[in-house]
């Protein structure tokens, strides 16, 4: 909408309004000031070009019968009045024309400029406003005042309280921070006050506590009369502290300073008590602190410096040299003999100072370690800490140690032991010296790790680890490197040397070892290579002791092999067996056949010995002596035990009763505490009565001497299952192992039978005779003469097997053979 739609209806007369504005213009166009006419809805009804100019306002806005209020806003939008808000400048307008009294506004403008506003009613309710720049008559009106003002600001704004007293003693001046200090309102705190009266109303209102008026006085003059400034603190009951300075006047009177410095205080007061807890903390820091200056003198130190290095508070003084810290030092005996303090200081310097290291470390003569790290200041000086990490030395060592040593044996571990074959390597290349490099293997200790338990296996290698190291020399090196692993390092030595060294490790191996109770004959075997025949790097001679190892576990365990260039070649056809057993397993490729044993007194079969065949694909027939031990050392001893146990029962349920058929089991068949149930399961299985099983032990079952193991064979035997001991008088306690549990049966070694002459003739004849006396069978293997079959009979042996008999026959011919033994019988 425009303006002019606004206006009243006697302007709407286009005629009418063009006549007035041109009379008016005429009259009003040689006013000064500009000038409008209001009327009484507060519209424009005349203004001159003045008023126009004055605010810079569009003359196509401001035209008759606009509002006030539009042209306010119009002024706005042309940046009339920047120092003021439109709707403050309305609500100012509103406000005072609502009066209906005369009012001025002024108004600073857009280019610095002060206008007077003034409103005047007229008659019909209107309005006269005249606008006139008062800025030279402000400027010229306040520039003696703007001085008073200055100082007036000056001291009304200064953060202490200031009062002026005449020597009549009444007050002349005082700002407003002395009327806060004290609480004094300015209306009733007037010029001409009475000092005395002031400080009645101080005390009146308690804010000096227990002080009296004329205590207070008589203080306050006191300090007045001095020639100078005096000054005191007065500590007020709300716990404000007040410092007041009184300075004298020449012509009497005086000019009083008031500053509150409660604040002060208490910020003095948290600085000494931070200083404090600074010294505090210092003397119980855990380390040691010296602060240097740029010349090396002393700042400051803490109790644990001194401790640290044997001296007193005396001793290190501020201004202390360093280096005279370190002679005294000394001199008390702290630092280890043969240095000097200028030594210890240039080290000290270089390294530290000059050189920037991170730290420097000192042993001391209590063998106490510190750790000295030294950091500059802003100022050119240093600030030191002094650790002492002697335990953590310790522990880093300790580390160390076990990250090069073995956990269980304390031996070195295959880390240290490679560390010292690389060192005995370059003595080697360096003088020519040789070194042997042994690899140990523990025989049988996976049978007691499984039948007994880790933690009695670990306890049986630390004893191997003691043994082992107390044959080792002062300069060999003894080391687990694996589970019953061990390897040592004979320096500058020779083959002699070496073999005499393989040899005391097996014979103190040899001798038994009694845990709780337990007696182990647990025998190692060697593998040696010697260097730089053998080779010159740590793989190779690691490469040749473990094949001569292979070598000697495969001739037949506690011995010891050196090393000789076609081991490599064996020992690739091993591991070829070793895989293509594991497949024979699996593709059904074994077999069994059975060989009979005759009764002497009835000259009847009453049994069969079930044995393990394998004919290769390529190599045709494998000896079970090749492969029955590497089935052992793979553990494919166990399911293949198995098997062998489920086909045999199997077929001896065929045969005629009471044809018994035996089974070999291995020492790792009684690894398993679930083998007595699958001995039941195969028995039923088969439908085979328990008193047609005999199981065939030899002494390594029994070799450990383990409650656990005799109480599976008890269990056995009272199932009806016979036990038998096979290859009775090869091992070392065979007559203690038939006090320790009651076979049925003792089988003689063949080795007695094939060599039988008078001497074994004669163990032949103890044999027959004990098992006699004890009520146990005795069975003469691998007879294969005549002469031999009546050494035995004479003898006494009570049942027979070999080649005389008959050889390892397949399950299909056993019915033929039963029938035709029983028609034709033994030879006499």
């Amino acid at each position: 909408m425009k303006p002019t739609d606004r206006m009243p209806p006697r302007y709407r007369d286009a005629d009418q309004l063009r006549t007035l504005l041109a009379l008016h213009a005429i009259a009003l166009g040689a006013v000064e000031h500009g000038l409008c006419l209001f009327d009484a809805d507060h519209r424009l009804v005349l203004f001159n070009q003045n008023f126009i100019e004055m605010f810079d306002l569009s003359p196509e806005v401001v035209r008759p019968g606009v509002p006030l209020a539009c042209l306010l806003a119009h002024g706005a939008e042309r940046g009339a009045w920047p120092s003021v808000a439109l709707d403050e400048l309305e609500r100012e307008h509103r406000e005072g024309l609502a009066q209906q009294d005369p009012f001025v506004l002024h108004r600073r403008l857009a280019n610095g400029a002060t206008i007077a506003f003034r409103f005047r009613p007229i008659a019909g309710g209107g309005w006269a406003a005249t606008y006139e720049d008062v800025s030279a008559q402000l400027q010229a009106e306040h520039e003696p005042r703007a001085r008073l003002d200055w100082l007036d600001q000056a001291l009304s704004h200064m953060t202490n309280g200031v009062c002026v007293f005449e020597a009549n003693e009444r007050l002349v001046f005082c700002n407003d921070e002395y009327l806060r200090i004290y609480g004094f309102d300015r209306a009733t705190l007037r010029p001409e006050t009475a000092f005395k009266d002031l400080l009645a109303d101080i005390v009146r209102r308690g804010a000096h506590g227990n002080t009296t008026l004329d205590q207070i006085y008589e203080r306050s003059m006191a300090l007045v009369r001095g020639q100078n400034s005096s000054t005191d603190r007065l500590h007020l009951t709300d716990g404000r502290v007040i410092e007041r300075t009184l300075r004298p006047l020449a012509g009497g009177g005086w000019v009083g300073y008031h500053e509150d410095i409660t604040a002060q205080l208490r910020y003095e007061n948290a600085y000494r008590e931070r200083n404090l807890l600074l010294d505090a903390a210092l003397d119980h820091m855990a380390h040691g602190l010296c602060a240097f200056d740029r010349d090396l003198r002393v700042i400051v130190v803490n109790r644990r410096y001194l401790d640290m290095y044997g001296l007193s508070h005396e001793d290190a003084r501020p201004g202390t040299t360093l280096l005279e810290l370190m002679r005294r030092s000394i001199a008390r005996g702290i630092h280890y003999p043969g240095i000097t303090a200028e030594e210890m200081f240039a080290d000290f310097k270089q390294r530290l100072i000059d050189n920037k290291e991170p730290v420097l470390h000192r042993r001391l003569a209590n063998g106490c370690i510190v750790a000295v790290r030294h950091q500059p200041m802003a100022n050119g000086g240093w600030v030191g800490t002094y650790e002492d990490i002697t335990e953590r030395h310790r522990s880093e060592e300790n580390i160390a140690r076990m990250a090069r040593h073995d956990a269980l044996t304390d031996l070195p571990n295959r880390l240290l032991f490679r560390e010292k074959m690389s060192d005995g390597l370059a003595r080697v290349a360096a003088v020519g010296e040789s070194m042997a490099v042994m690899c140990i293997d523990l025989d049988n200790f996976k049978t007691v790790n499984d039948t007994l338990g880790h933690p009695f296996g670990d306890r049986l290698l630390r004893s191997v680890g003691e043994r082992l190291r107390s044959v080792i020399g002062d300069g060999d090196t003894i080391a687990r490197i694996g589970g019953d692993e061990f390897a040592v390092l004979q320096s500058a030595t020779t083959p002699t040397v070496a073999e005499r060294l393989a040899g005391s490790l097996i014979e103190t191996m040899s001798q038994s070892i009694v845990l709780d109770g337990h007696e182990f004959n647990t025998g190692i075997s060697i593998g040696i290579a010697i260097a730089p025949h053998d080779g010159t790097a740590s793989d190779d001679l690691m490469k040749c002791a473990d094949l001569a190892l292979y070598r000697a576990k495969a001739d037949g365990r506690n011995t010891f092999r050196f090393f000789e260039p076609n081991m490599g070649a064996q020992v690739q056809a091993r591991r070829a067996l070793e895989l293509d057993l594991r497949r024979a397993f699996a593709a059904g490729d074994f077999d069994l056949v059975y060989q009979p044993l005759v009764s002497l007194a009835s000259r009847e079969v009453t049994g069969m010995e079930a044995l393990l065949r394998w004919t290769h694909g390529e190599r045709g027939p494998i000896s079970p002596a090749e492969f029955i031990p590497l089935a052992e050392e793979t553990g494919l001893i166990v399911p293949l035990g198995e098997w062998v146990l489920r086909r045999a029962c199997a077929e001896a349920a065929r045969w005629p009763e009471p044809i018994k058929v035996a089974v070999n089991l291995s020492p790792l068949q009684f690894r398993s505490p679930g083998f007595v149930a699958t001995v039941t399961n195969a028995l039923a299985s088969a439908g085979l009565a328990s008193r047609r099983l005999e199981f065939e032990i030899t002494e390594a079952v029994l070799l450990q001497n383990d409650e656990t193991i005799l109480g599976m064979l008890h269990q056995l035997r009272s199932l009806g299952i016979r036990i038998s001991m096979d290859d009775f008088g090869t091992g070392y306690s065979s007559l203690g192992y038939l006090r320790s549990f009651p076979f049925d049966k003792i089988k003689i070694d063949r080795s007695f039978i094939s060599a039988i002459g008078r001497e074994t003739g004669a163990i032949i004849r103890t044999i027959a005779s004990l098992g006699a006396a004890l009520g146990i069978e005795t069975t003469a293997e691998g007879v294969e003469t005549s002469e031999q079959l009546e050494v035995v009979r004479r003898a006494g042996c009570t049942e027979v097997q070999g080649y005389l008999i008959s050889r390892p026959l397949p399950a299909g011919e056993l019915p033929h053979f039963i029938a035709r033994f029983h028609q034709i019988g033994i030879a006499a």
